[in-house]
């Protein structure tokens, strides 16, 4: 067709194989590539320097030119250019052979390019189709394949079956949002779902009531699409009548709650084992959101989703059943614990063996793990995944907020200061909240770590101006991508399997989870004292209820708090006033509390079953002001065993057993005052909790509140 009628018959729409010559320079135009391109750039191990599509249809020598210009000029990766020839070869047998193929490379799916491949290795090779052929195929069918549809489609952005942002500009993002992402929403097998499905959510996304790093309905949809397939024979049924909603959102729910269900690998069901009601109410609020939104928008529905669609049976009623099911929750547990708190004992590991991930590759290190045992391991090679799990560590920050921030994040902060001089102010990239700030004030180590991090980026990458702080090391020409999350994820990973590290009570801590260190020093902050606003504004949060969600409830800090407040004021200095005064103060109205060597911190709400044990009773307080008082006790506990051995032995002619129930408890009450007194003698001037109930008193302390006693009625 000569280029005059083509330019007729676009008049009204341009063709998108001439949209894609129309976007391509002339160096970049004909059957080989490479040759009048400046700076022309190919993968390592490339058998050829230059793109040969030569004998290849026009279709795919645009399509395929145009998609190794994308990845070397627009996402700034190095032109795939031996996979891009592997498939041009392939093409040109399977013309030679007349074996019939789509008429282009949009029209071509992965499935029908993988077997292709497997038939060319079959005829040209006599042998099946190796990994490193599917890797080179994956190549050509990935980002710069899903770019090229994107290019090409005229209609809105999300009636594409796949959303990635790095591929389709159109996508609404802000700019510290990630953009290595992507939603699927063809894992959605039924089409009459998936269309609408695509609509709700595209028309949010463009409305700014759901962000791109939020949006999970499509992962959660996909669940419901799969109980459909199992639940009905015709899956539109359930936007039939809508007096059997409440049933089928029963039976969702129902089927949704087992593990084999919902996760499908086997190594995420043995991992989760019971899957938490919350989990299962979001996929019903996200089913009754999709029915909601189309209900409400039946007008745009019939033009958008087709006149015959299953959705114009849609009603608010079914909508309504779905969102009362997801209603119906299990009694909420006690959200403040301990779970994601990182003690002092595995932090002391990880900040050990952190310098292994900076570590050069070849180089290695030797590692002590929690049990004891010592391994020399290889160096990650990886200094930014380093200083990126230690600013998360330092600041508390989100992953991601550390991960896309600027390179320029640094600057200084007028007014306060801090003991070694002033602080810097750093910004993060808050992405999540739109009124949260995004700024926090830091100390010099936190700063050093940062500058440390920008000479690095300069001294790796001279000739670009970097965007982000920490970025992307391969595949990033102009140095506008950041460090892949995955990437960081799985250096932890294998951080975390050499060094095993494990907290005070044995439990594994996996840095994987990295949000656990943001629930640390929220934690930290708020034990400091620091008021419930300025928490807030330190975490960037909207509302109080949030921070409040972070801070763990330890048992261990709650009653060190309480002794804190018995002998020492909350920054740790001593009191101006007697300490007599100060436990008086407490126990005004706790006579029984007060001791002839010490104090009972036993909450009021609970009775003594100790008896007079209290020398090996954990809630067993005392000072040095009783020191002659457990002298004198000491003493006469020594001298009261001699004389009972003694008569024992006299009396029956053999040595009291050490078993004796008498005896086992007197030596627990010598041993308990030895220990007492010599923490006492150690530690001048401090109160002493519990130090002779066992070896290791600072471990948090079992204690069964009667919380229902003070409602009972007494006759």
């Amino acid at each position: 067709m000569s280029d005059d009628l083509r330019r007729l018959r676009l008049a009204g729409q341009i063709d998108p194989v001439d949209r894609l010559r129309r976007d391509l320079p002339d160096a970049w135009r004909g059957p080989v590539i490479g040759p009048d391109i400046p700076n022309w750039r190919t993968a390592p191990g490339a058998h050829h320097d230059n793109l040969i599509l030569n004998g290849l249809p026009e279709t795919f020598q645009i399509e395929l030119a145009w998609m190794a210009h994308w990845q070397e000029v627009v996402d700034g990766t190095p032109a795939s250019v031996q996979p891009i020839n592997q498939f041009a070869l392939v093409l040109r047998l399977a013309m030679k052979e007349n074996k019939p193929f789509p008429a282009s490379v949009r029209e071509m799916s992965w499935e029908t390019a993988e077997a292709l491949l497997a038939w060319f290795y079959a005829t040209r090779w006599k042998k099946l189709l190796p990994e490193h052929g599917r890797s080179r195929l994956r190549a050509v069918f990935r980002f710069a394949r899903w770019a090229m549809i994107a290019r090409c489609h005229d209609g809105p952005w999300w009636e594409l079956d796949v959303w990635h942002p790095r591929c389709n500009p159109r996508i609404p993002i802000s700019p510290r949002e990630p953009h290595n992402s992507r939603v699927t929403p063809s894992r959605i097998k039924h089409t009459w779902l998936r269309a609408a499905v695509k609509w709700h959510l595209g028309t949010s996304l463009e409305a700014g009531t759901m962000r791109w790093s939020t949006i999970s309905q499509t992962r959660l949809l996909v669940r419901f699409d799969r109980w459909l397939t199992v639940a009905f024979d015709d899956s539109t049924d359930v936007l039939g009548d809508s007096a059997a909603a409440p049933a089928q959102a029963a039976a969702f729910r129902h089927w949704d709650a087992d593990p084999a269900n919902r996760w499908l690998r086997p190594r995420d069901r043995s991992e989760k084992g019971v899957v938490h009601p919350r989990l299962i109410n979001n996929d019903l609020q996200a089913v009754g959101e999709l029915f909601a939104f189309v209900a409400e928008n039946a007008t745009e529905a019939r033009s958008i989703l087709g006149p015959s669609s299953p959705w114009q049976r849609v009603t608010e009623a079914h909508a309504a059943s779905w969102f009362h099911q997801a209603s119906l929750r299990t009694p909420r547990q006690h959200d403040l614990n301990d779970e994601h708190y990182v003690d002092d004992h595995a932090l002391a590991q990880i900040t050990a063996a952190l310098p292994l991930i900076g570590l050069p590759r070849g180089q290695h290190m030797t590692v002590t793990r929690s049990d004891g045992t010592q391994v020399s391991a290889e160096g990650f090679g990886d200094p930014q995944a380093m200083r990126m799990i230690l600013l998360q560590i330092l600041t508390g920050r989100r992953a991601s907020e550390v991960r896309i921030c600027e390179f320029d994040c640094l600057s200084s902060a007028e007014g306060p200061t801090d003991a070694d001089g002033e602080v810097a102010r750093f910004r993060y990239a808050q992405s999540k909240i739109d009124i949260a700030p995004d700024t926090i004030l830091i100390d010099r180590e936190v700063a050093a770590v940062i500058e440390e991090q920008r000479q690095w980026i300069r001294e790796q990458f001279p000739n670009i101006d970097p965007r982000f702080l920490f970025t992307q090391r391969i595949s990033n020409l102009a140095g506008s991508k950041p460090y892949a999350s995955g990437t960081y994820g799985r250096a932890l990973r294998n951080f975390s399997d050499v060094v095993q590290i494990r907290d005070s009570k044995g439990k594994p801590v996996k840095l994987s989870h990295t949000h656990r260190f943001r629930h640390t020093k929220l934690t930290r902050l708020a034990e400091l004292g620091l008021p419930v606003h300025v928490l807030m504004r330190y975490a960037g949060h909207a509302t109080p209820s949030m921070s409040m969600h972070y801070i763990a409830a330890r048992q261990e800090h709650a009653e060190q708090a309480f002794l804190a407040t018995a002998k020492l004021k909350a920054d740790g200095t001593q009191l101006a006033f007697s300490h007599n005064d100060h436990d008086s103060l407490h126990l005004f109205n706790r006579a029984d509390r007060f001791l002839p060597h010490g104090w009972c911190l036993l909450p009021p709400l609970q009775n003594c079953d100790k008896g007079n044990a209290c020398l090996t009773c954990s809630v067993f307080v005392t000072d040095a002001s009783h020191q002659p008082a457990l002298e004198r006790q000491l003493a006469e506990t020594e001298s009261l065993v001699n004389r009972a051995t003694t008569a024992f032995q006299e009396r029956h002619g053999r040595p009291m057993p050490e078993d004796n129930v008498w005896l086992l408890q007197r030596r627990a009450e010598h041993a308990a005052l030895i220990r007492l007194l010599g923490t006492i003698r150690e530690k001048a001037g401090r109160a002493v909790q519990g130090a002779g109930c066992g070896p290791a008193p600072t471990g948090p302390v079992p204690l069964a509140l009667d919380l229902d006693r003070h409602r009972r009625t007494r006759p």
